[in-house]
């Protein structure tokens, strides 16, 4: 993915230097930022480096609106609301988070009229328990963990009442389900949308789960695959693991958009044939979705680790398992 360069020129240096560091920490992957608070060091700068655009207050907006730009011109408004005629602007005083959306969301339109930005796709993998598996969740953050280690990765919960907002001891303004209220809409933006309401934890970022789990219920097969196929073609990350909670209408046609697909399973009799009871689902549907689907058997838990279970499962049996069988040597499956 390319990173976008994005010059600042602003004469408050506390603020840029309160805005890089929320880059820095936050949208490294997907920003470089350049801070400037005079214009020449600006133009020095720019003939060495290309911006892809420059945001800048008003006063440099006045004092360089004889230059030929051909970078893309934000104005970072200080008053509300307040923008020069036919201008792209974004207000200074509102959240980073607010902030970089709506500069990325400038960016992905030209993106959409024919530059493209994303040069990679997704690597999507599915993680579903027909058990019911307690682990599950856990098991896909500790796989989020590892590979964000050298990749960019996104984490997505699918699961009602996950238990995610207890486990991290957080929670969110909005979530999943807002997401897919705004993708029910025609005119709508996703990758500004998503960026707006990512969070992170450790080193991989998530789409906060969702609250209501109704609002899972409401989902048609339809915007399933358009979520999916947005997460996968204009998220910007490498890496997106999907944590499925329920079978929906149009389950087994979506996984055929999944590089992996891994199914945990755990002892007793029950729990075999409820297994094969969804093994059979598939096969039934297609046997090259069958045949995508890795089943995996987790090892048991270790004592004593139920105060920081992600970082516990990171270093423990369940990380060491994940990196030696899954990305370190061929999937056992059975």
């Amino acid at each position: 993915m390319i990173q976008l360069k994005i010059a600042f020129l602003d004469e408050e240096e506390l603020y840029l230097e309160q805005l890089k560091g929320y880059f820095v920490q936050k949208k490294e992957n997907f920003f470089k930022i350049y801070t400037f608070t005079d214009a020449d060091s600006f133009l020095k700068s720019r003939m060495t480096e290309q911006f892809d655009a420059v945001v800048m207050t008003y006063p440099f907006w006045e004092m360089m609106k004889e230059q030929d730009f051909s970078e893309k011109k934000i104005l970072l408004s200080e008053e509300d609301g307040y923008a020069v005629q036919g201008c792209l602007h974004v207000d200074k005083y509102q959240s980073a988070e607010k902030l970089s959306a709506k500069i990325a969301s400038y960016l992905w339109q030209e993106n959409r009229e024919g530059k493209e930005v994303f040069l990679n796709t997704a690597e999507l993998i599915g993680i579903y328990s027909p058990v019911s598996h307690e682990d599950q969740m856990l098991f896909s953050m500790t796989m989020a963990q590892i590979l964000a280690a050298d990749q960019k990765v996104l984490y997505v919960n699918l699961m009602e009442n996950s238990g995610f907002y207890e486990l991290l001891h957080t929670e969110a303004t909005a979530d999943i389900g807002d997401l897919f209220y705004t993708m029910m809409h025609e005119d709508y933006d996703f990758s500004l949308y998503l960026h707006s309401i990512l969070k992170t934890c450790r080193n991989f970022d998530y789409i906060p789960p969702a609250v209501n789990p109704e609002h899972l219920s409401e989902i048609s097969q339809s915007l399933y695959e358009k979520f999916f196929i947005a997460l996968k073609n204009n998220s910007g990350y490498d890496v997106v693991i999907v944590d499925f909670g329920r079978i929906f209408l149009g389950f087994a046609e979506l996984i055929p958009l999944f590089s992996n697909f891994y199914c945990l399973k755990k002892e007793g009799r029950l729990n075999h044939c409820r297994m094969d009871a969804f093994l059979t689902y598939l096969q039934k549907k297609s046997m090259d979705t069958v045949e995508k689907m890795h089943s995996l058997h987790l090892l048991e838990r270790q004592a004593g680790a139920e105060e920081n279970l992600l970082e516990a499962d990171l270093y423990g049996t369940m990380g060491d398992y994940i990196r030696r069988t899954l990305y370190g040597g061929a999937v056992i499956d059975g």
